[in-house]
């Protein structure tokens, strides 16, 4: 899929599996970094193209992660890095480190999910003299022997069986502490930030909190962002204070989801009257502009939303995510210019949240259409949105 992909199959999954897993995110804040300027992108794809457009305009990748099936890669200005390459293998990327290393690279992230290690190096960091060492046991041992040779530990990964350890001399490290726990490390956080320690690695791996403190030579201040959904607009508040991303980690909690009474504040939902339009109830099929992927989707005359693209089935009748039902369902508003269309999306019969989306009709039987890119954005104002997601172009094959 090209940088320019919307498909709404992806998008739409995407949705579905933030909205009926549990789970948190927890982003690590720094101010006093050498950072001056910030991006972040989650993907369901490593975004290579994206990642080069960024170097084009001297950012530099800082962070990459797999969190809540998804690849949240952080690009900043003010690393200091003179050049990078990275590197995606399904096995341990050892040929590439050594390769990387022997013309000046050093280990800036490395990093497993979806099947892939990750591997990040740069020109012009403070790192030298780098090891790294895999084991099938959590290298508290070897995290001992690097720092008797004067190592700090720089990234711990997790992935395939095997943990991954990095360590490296830098003259800006100091004392460094680790933990692991089942918890969330709340608790140890805040007695270490109190203490002069700093977070420099915060993940859940394997099934646990892994959790890196260190002491710098220069002062930084952190804040913990917590939040069930990425948090966009704290991240954005947080960069206006000058305090940017360095760590993100995602918990997952393994919760199944079961009906459960209906408070006497909530109502089934229910379609509201003339949500459909004749005009449009059938099968209607095309692709999204810039790309190649062939979407159909049917609108019933009875709201149900059903879409198919790649062989996968959206939506429909009997629709289950990991054994929960699901019914999507659509809603027109054909009054205003252009016209609004809401995909719904129901457990148990409550309405658990909704995609806007405009349309057009623009042909007998074609129509143009655009959906915002997650439940959290607003209604897109018009067919040119800068967030990257591209309209579809629909033409009606069958009628209902």
């Amino acid at each position: 899929m090209n940088k320019h992909s919307s498909s709404v199959l992806t998008l739409l999954l995407l949705i579905l599996s933030v909205n009926i897993s549990f789970g948190q995110y927890h982003l690590v804040m720094t101010y006093g970094s050498d950072i001056t300027a910030q991006k972040w992108k989650t993907r369901t794809e490593l975004p290579k193209e994206e990642i080069n457009d960024d170097w084009d305009n001297n950012y530099s990748l800082s962070s990459i992660s797999f969190n809540n099936d998804l690849w949240t890669v952080v690009s900043s200005k003010g690393l200091g890095y003179t050049l990078q390459a990275w590197r995606s293998r399904v096995d341990f990327p050892e040929n590439e480190i050594r390769e990387l290393w022997e013309t000046g690279y050093a280990i800036t992230d490395l990093t497993y999910g979806n099947g892939l290690w990750v591997l990040v190096m740069s020109k012009g960091s403070e790192y030298t003299g780098q090891k790294w060492a895999t084991s099938s046991e959590f290298p508290k041992d070897k995290i001992k022997e690097f720092w008797d040779d004067g190592r700090s530990i720089i990234k711990i990964a997790y992935g395939q069986g095997k943990w991954a350890l990095v360590g490296s001399k830098s003259d800006n490290i100091g004392l460094q502490k680790w933990r692991t726990s089942e918890t969330f490390p709340k608790e140890e956080i805040e007695e270490n930030l109190a203490l002069g320690y700093y977070i420099t690695q915060l993940e859940y791996l394997n099934d646990q909190w892994v959790l890196v403190l260190s002491k710098y030579t220069d002062y930084r201040s952190q804040k913990m962002l917590t939040s069930e959904a990425f948090p966009k607009e704290e991240i954005r508040k947080s960069w206006d204070s000058k305090y940017y991303i360095t760590s993100v980690a995602y918990e997952r909690e393994n919760v199944t989801l079961e009906p459960e009474p209906i408070a006497e504040t909530t109502t089934t939902y229910t379609p509201p009257k003339n949500s459909t339009n004749p005009r449009m109830t059938g099968t209607w099929s095309g692709k999204s502009l810039e790309d190649t992927e062939e979407i159909e989707m049917t609108f019933d005359e009875d709201n149900l939303f059903t879409m198919i693209t790649e062989g996968e089935v959206v939506g429909g009748k009997n629709f289950k995510i990991e054994d929960t039902e699901m019914v999507i369902l659509y809603e027109v508003n054909t009054a205003t210019i252009p016209h609004q269309i809401d995909i719904v999306f129901t457990i148990f019969g409550i309405e658990s949240g909704r995609m806007k989306g405009i349309f057009e009709f623009i042909g007998k039987n074609e129509m143009m259409m655009l959906l915002s890119e997650d439940l959290e954005e607003p209604r897109p104002k018009g067919f040119t949105n800068k967030s990257g997601a591209k309209p579809v172009m629909l033409k009606k094959i069958t009628s209902k």
